[in-house]
């Protein structure tokens, strides 16, 4: 399992120019923790971009998507080079912080004591050749499913992995109560985690 705080799927932003026209993508967010995580979304071009939501609280083991939009242009970038950057950086939050108290300074500033992750994210533009794009979305589409199957599971495994701590503790628990008690000891030594 990854142990940064938040997974970013896909780690690349990839628009199809089309003069004059805007373009979207979306990037999902997944808390790989049980603790509640704030984000903030940067970037190096504030005027050419729209990110919605911008900034947010992610509960433990929850996701969010993030719409990426690149305002209309009326012509390509020289060989189709982007230097566009985004940066998302996230931090543990108390329980009852909300979207309201999230800021620059008080949470992600570099005077706070907070442990700040930070995962930067290319901008890539890609020609709206027909044919060309038509592969690639049959390649996004398997590539997405596979993507689905291995979330799911791995949400699976967490799942798993928090009813196997309850279970150990509640066996911790039930030990401290009747500490003479051979049989719960030796059920202990059984156990084992994951």
């Amino acid at each position: 399992m990854d142990m940064r705080l938040l997974e970013v799927c896909p780690n690349e932003l990839k628009f199809t120019f089309q003069a004059k026209k805007q373009e979207s993508c979306i990037i999902q967010l997944k808390n790989n923790t049980y603790d509640h995580v704030a984000f903030k979304v940067k970037t190096t071009n504030v005027k050419k971009y729209c990110v919605r939501p911008n900034m947010g609280i992610i509960k433990p083991l929850n996701s969010c998507e993030v719409i990426f939009t690149r305002q209309a242009q009326s012509v390509a970038p020289l060989d189709m080079v982007c230097k566009d950057k985004f940066l998302i950086q996230s931090t543990v939050v108390p329980i009852e912080t909300n979207v309201d108290d999230i800021t620059s300074t008080t949470m992600f500033g570099k005077s706070g004591s907070k442990n700040i992750e930070e995962t930067k994210l290319n901008t890539i533009i890609v020609s709206p050749n027909v044919e060309p794009l038509r592969k690639e979305m049959a390649i996004e589409v398997l590539d997405q499913s596979n993507d689905e199957q291995m979330e799911e599971l791995k949400l699976k495994i967490t799942k798993l992995e928090v009813k196997l701590h309850e279970a150990m503790v509640a066996i911790s628990k039930l030990e401290q109560e009747r500490p003479s008690n051979p049989k719960a000891k030796s059920f202990k030594n059984n156990c084992s985690i994951l």
